[in-house]
């Protein structure tokens, strides 16, 4: 799978760039990393909680209210914290100026009305379908339709380069190329491009001052 930050939010950043009224730009891209917050509780459980959140169940049950909630906590106190940390004079901050994080502190102007649920709930379910879609051919399994589970095809388990395992202490690594991680590669460096030229481009043409501008106008 393309990695959760940055990477996974490309789809969602393109929507909101391509549509920016239609779509809430925060909902899409967290909802295409909630999915992977299974590893944060994984180690704890008896079972692969990855299976439910990789899968059309789950994204109903978890990566949508999960979002919502994230989108709120996020609008009104994360994004602009960081936003105020981008906006310091220091050469360390540059980067984060050049995309954009010094104008989060706009995301708290969002309104939590009846139109930010409906429309941050149908965002989060199609930044979240993205995560899923983009993790399909990337893994040597298929969750999507949990409680079912298929194996992904021979063709995408086919081993390209076996180095063979390494044994550190009781566990062992496998070194072994296949055809899923590969293609988990690939998608990943052009997702992260993809990711960080539309980062680029709304913080070049000043897009989130004017999105809200425009949304506060209309209100």
């Amino acid at each position: 799978m393309p990695s959760g930050v940055v990477s996974h939010q490309a789809p969602g950043l393109f929507l909101k760039v391509k549509y920016p009224y239609k779509f809430d730009g925060t909902a899409l891209c967290i909802s295409a990393f909630v999915p992977d917050l299974n590893i944060l509780v994984n180690p704890f459980l008896p079972f692969s909680f990855r299976s439910i959140t990789h899968s059309l169940l789950g994204l109903f049950i978890y990566t949508i209210p999960l979002t919502i909630i994230l989108t709120i906590l996020f609008c009104s106190y994360i994004g602009p914290f960081v936003a105020n940390i981008a906006k310091r004079k220091s050469r360390i901050y540059k980067p984060l100026k050049f995309f954009g994080i010094d104008e989060w502190d706009n995301l708290k102007k969002k309104k939590y009305n009846k139109n930010f649920l409906i429309v941050a709930t149908y965002s989060a379910l199609i930044g979240g379908l993205t995560h899923l879609l983009l993790d399909l051919p990337a893994h040597g399994s298929i969750e999507l339709f949990f409680p079912i589970i298929l194996p992904s095809p021979d063709f995408l388990l086919y081993s390209l380069v076996d180095f063979g395992p390494i044994n550190i202490g009781p566990f062992v690594i496998n070194r072994d190329l296949t055809v899923y991680q590969l293609i988990w590669f690939i998608e990943d460096i052009i997702a992260l491009v993809i990711s960080l030229y539309l980062l680029r481009y709304i913080k070049k043409h000043n897009l989130i001052s004017k999105w809200y501008e425009k949304t506060l106008e209309a209100n």
